[in-house]
């Protein structure tokens, strides 16, 4: 396998190395040291950007001595203002400093610091993206489709974008997740890539595209369904038919992702995913007298139940963040990317989550028994782990930089924050 490798890939480059597999970068050096004078390798990354829990620890310190260490040390894409701060953000851990391009504008950066229990995060959010506009002059800020908003978890963009009712239920189950997130889970196809797409096409009129969809995509306009009916023409009708009958939900406001699948069906304009097919019985049952011997539903079934019950318009919201079109994106989705405007929410309340910790990171929480014997015992903490991500999201900004953090003593991350020198006092808000 190695003569294999050697002969065919005599140069090889391992981008994102602090990343790859731990296992395979393992591999690779043994096969380089065995076979140096015909092979050669060469990783490329950062090792302030590990933020996969597979990568490989301290990867810098396993490298062979005679190799070259070249630095990339001119930051192309962030203004003076944003390389200081992740200079400092990475100061405490090794000495690999960055310099902005000398053409490159100042910058500006804001910190919004607001209690944990602030009632409505939605509404301070947006009014701190109106105090960053008056900061760095720049009207995009009052317009959230021109920022990019990094949240620590995928439920935090889904409640501030308005699709928690279909999102929420389904990411609880594991067998669902990966397809929720990459917009493949079938159950879900068939609200956002056939429903979605024709009610669009009918509210926008454009009726080439609706007909297009429906041709397509419906069985009543089958090849096999054209051939067998006894009159075309009442075939195209009873596509006409469903199409009518499906926007007829809208005459009353917007109806439950339930109701547009129980019409579809009805009518036949779209098939059914077998996943789907339980829901539409239970929702008959609905209709009775509740039936205290009914059998218990599977978790998958109760969270696709959960989710029919949300409002259609959650299906547009869910379709846009699934195809990267949204103005959210995660902390760890964005490595790699880069943006003209980006705020960072910091909320571990809300985030759910057990890596990260940004209450540790800046000061208003003390590290746990487990990170102390971790550092002393050289092995990662929660923040390392958080100062990495960090370091990920404020280096993605090509402008300016906005950070809202939700802390219980708002106070004690100010005086972390300056006494450290990340940011200035005026720089740092605590009251909107």
């Amino acid at each position: 396998m190695q003569r294999i490798l050697i002969n065919q890939f005599p140069f090889l480059l391992i981008d994102e190395s602090q990343d790859t597999n731990k296992q395979l970068i393992d591999a690779l050096l043994s096969v380089e040291s065995a076979h140096r004078q015909e092979f050669c390798i060469g990783f490329i990354g950062d090792t302030m950007q590990r933020i996969y829990s597979d990568g490989k620890e301290k990867i810098e310190e396993e490298l062979p001595p005679v190799w070259a260490k070249p630095a990339k040390k001119l930051n192309h894409r962030c203004p003076k203002r944003i390389v200081r701060l992740i200079n400092k953000i990475r100061s405490e851990v090794d000495r690999q400093q960055q310099e902005a391009r000398t053409d490159k504008e100042e910058g500006h950066v804001r910190v919004f610091i607001l209690p944990i229990d602030t009632a409505d995060k939605i509404s301070q959010e947006d009014a701190a993206r109106k105090l960053m506009a008056k900061a760095a002059s720049d009207e995009a800020w009052l317009d959230r489709e021109q920022c990019k908003i990094l949240t620590l978890e995928h439920h935090m963009a889904a409640r501030r974008m308005g699709f928690s009712g279909v999102f929420d239920p389904l990411y609880e189950v594991e067998d669902f997740r990966t397809g929720l997130l990459d917009g493949s889970l079938s159950m879900m196809r068939v609200f956002t890539d056939r429903v979605l797409p024709l009610v669009k096409a009918e509210q926008d009129k454009d009726k080439f595209t609706a007909a297009k969809i429906v041709r397509e995509f419906s069985p009543i306009l089958s090849v096999d369904s054209i051939k067998a009916a006894p009159d075309q023409r009442k075939q195209l009708q009873k596509a006409k038919i469903a199409v009518q009958s499906l926007m007829s939900l809208w005459k009353n406001g917007e109806p439950t992702c339930g109701a547009v699948l129980e019409n579809v069906e009805q009518s036949g304009l779209f098939s059914i995913p077998d996943g789907l097919k339980p829901l539409l019985a239970i929702q008959q049952d609905e209709t009775n007298e509740a039936d205290d011997t009914k059998d218990e539903v599977s978790e998958q079934v109760a969270a696709l139940e959960k989710m029919l019950h949300a409002s259609f318009s959650e299906i547009l919201h869910y379709a846009r963040y699934v195809a990267d079109d949204a103005p959210f994106d995660t902390h760890q989705g964005v490595k790699g990317l880069e943006f003209d405007r980006v705020m960072v929410v910091m909320d571990d309340s809300e985030a759910r989550g057990f890596l990260f910790g940004y209450e540790k990171l800046l000061g208003a929480q003390d590290k746990t028994t487990a990170d102390l014997k971790n550092q002393n015992d050289g092995k990662e903490t929660t923040i390392d782990r958080t100062r990495r991500l960090f370091y990920v999201t404020c280096s993605r900004a090509k402008k300016s930089l906005g950070l809202v953090i939700y802390s219980a003593k708002p106070t004690a991350v100010k005086d972390y924050l300056t006494k450290n020198g990340w940011f200035d006092e005026a720089e740092i808000i605590l009251k909107l």
